[in-house]
């Protein structure tokens, strides 16, 4: 994610170190009305950050109250230190190091993808939605259009611009052809990649 509500980060984090908390329990540490955390909770379940547990027991009358807790996709937000730690050293290592990074990222798929190639880039997509980036395409006269409405490195691609190269490099072992940035800066999603239509 590029960016993220003030409001919605302290309930994540609330979430992260009081897993199965209610509505009640999070208007009352946030200081917040149970409407207000509805609101920002919905948000963050459209972004498929947090998912409601409806507990089994009951209490007494009443369907008993919903527990939230953090989904897979937001537990990587809380690996920023060590990710900063390890992409400082990457770059200390030169550009060769990100070829090797795309290499090992693609390893458990072929390379390229199999088919022609919007038949590429479909594989391409589903292998990206699973790794939490929100992606689709577009086609255009010059060739396909990759876009991020939203990124897994959102939130370390303004201080690591070499993350989108990162994506374009992805996108071109998958793809088997050129894959390029378009250059627009991160804040201003969604980003997108341009595919050239012949082999690299």
């Amino acid at each position: 994610m590029v960016y993220m509500h003030a409001t919605r980060r302290a309930i994540l984090e609330y979430l992260r170190q009081h897993p199965g908390a209610t509505v009640n329990d999070m208007a009352r540490a946030l200081s917040m009305t149970p409407a207000n955390v509805r609101h920002h909770l919905a948000i963050l379940k459209a972004q498929g950050l947090v998912e409601a547990v409806q507990p089994h027991f009951r209490y007494g009358h009443g369907r008993p109250p919903k527990h939230y807790r953090l989904t897979d996709a937001a537990q990587p937000m809380y690996l920023e230190p060590l990710t900063r730690a390890l992409l400082d050293y990457l770059l200390e290592e030169g550009p060769q190091a990100l070829d090797e990074v795309a290499r090992r990222m693609c390893a458990s798929f072929p390379t390229p993808l199999r088919g022609n190639l919007r038949e590429r880039v479909q594989q391409a997509l589903t292998i990206l939605q699973g790794w939490h980036y929100a992606p689709r395409w577009e086609a255009h006269h010059e060739g396909p259009r990759i876009l991020f409405s939203q990124c897994p490195f959102g939130a370390l691609a303004r201080d690591y611009p070499v993350l989108c190269q990162l994506d374009a490099k992805l996108l071109s072992l998958m793809l088997g052809t050129q894959v390029e940035h378009d250059g627009r800066p991160v804040h201003e999603p969604p980003c997108v990649f341009r595919v050239q239509p012949q082999a690299a």
